[in-house]
């Protein structure tokens, strides 16, 4: 059995990018440019949101449910730990970035902190869908499992 290399680099990019799109309505309302309406506003947050539910449920899950299904030796469990490993480490560091674009007089230490949490939690929430993604291609590679008489 042996991981596959694709789940936890998609991982990756998509933890980048979920960790700008968390702190999005900080980001907008500590940037110099004059702000939209407050409906206006309330769209772009709400898109932001469903764009980061369809890079983790539509892209991570897809990505490793063609693994699973493409190649019999991939492992669902190190491939989910392998990628919930990538997701923790690309969330912290993006939301290490953004939090101290945020508040650049907060020490590092303290930016760490706040963001370790989230970052454990996003790390294993990906490893989930990482694993549910493997192992259901790996049950549609196998077939249907035959009834009982």
């Amino acid at each position: 059995m042996r991981t596959a290399a694709l789940p936890p680099v998609v991982a990756a990019v998509v933890a980048l990018a979920v960790s700008g799109i968390r702190r999005l309505s900080p980001i907008i309302l500590q940037s110099p440019v004059s702000l939209p309406s407050t409906e206006t506003l309330s769209v772009y947050l709400m898109s932001a949101q469903f764009a980061a539910f369809v890079l983790i449920y539509g892209l991570l899950f897809g990505v490793a449910l063609a693994s699973g299904a493409r190649d019999a030796d991939v492992s669902a469990t190190s491939t989910a730990l392998a990628t919930g490993a990538s997701a923790t480490v690309a969330f912290l560091v993006g939301s290490a970035a953004v939090l101290s674009y945020l508040g650049p007089d907060r020490s590092p230490v303290v930016t760490a902190v706040f963001a370790l949490g989230a970052s454990l939690g996003i790390g294993i929430q990906f490893a989930v869908v990482a694993y549910a993604g493997v192992t259901l291609g790996a049950s549609r590679r196998e077939g249907p499992n035959p009834t009982p008489p």
